[in-house]
């Protein structure tokens, strides 16, 4: 459940798996209010998701040995979970999987520590 959240059908449908990447503002969305961009099987999520994607994929990554990302995802979400760090809401929701699921979610964890919630 670390990795799952809730996402639009149509979004997560079209979203396919595209890679993440930042597009140009010259690309919309075609989703009104929801801010993801899709553009030649590239994928922009809006900006209050970005922290929680790279978290998310760091942790499938250190979990899962058969998930791998790309050199260029890797850091796009290294950087991304830098720029966007976690909230207090995340770290409790990482808190309140890992007593459901058995299983903590490290990445998130460390952060959370990182910044005392």
């Amino acid at each position: 459940m670390h990795n799952l959240f809730p996402a639009i059908g149509a979004v997560n449908a079209l979203r396919s798996n595209y890679n993440f990447t930042l597009l140009p503002d010259s690309v919309k969305s075609d989703f009104g209010s929801c801010a993801m961009k899709i553009n030649d099987r590239k994928a922009e999520p809006p900006t209050e998701a970005r922290g929680r994607i790279a978290r998310s994929y760091l942790y499938m990554e250190s979990t899962y040995r058969r998930y791998s990302m790309s050199k260029q995802q890797r850091q796009l979400m290294n950087v991304w979970d830098k720029q966007f760090p976690v909230s207090a809401w995340e770290c409790q929701r990482a808190k309140s999987i890992a007593k459901i699921q058995g299983n903590s979610n490290n990445v998130v964890e460390e952060r959370c520590r990182q910044y005392s919630f």
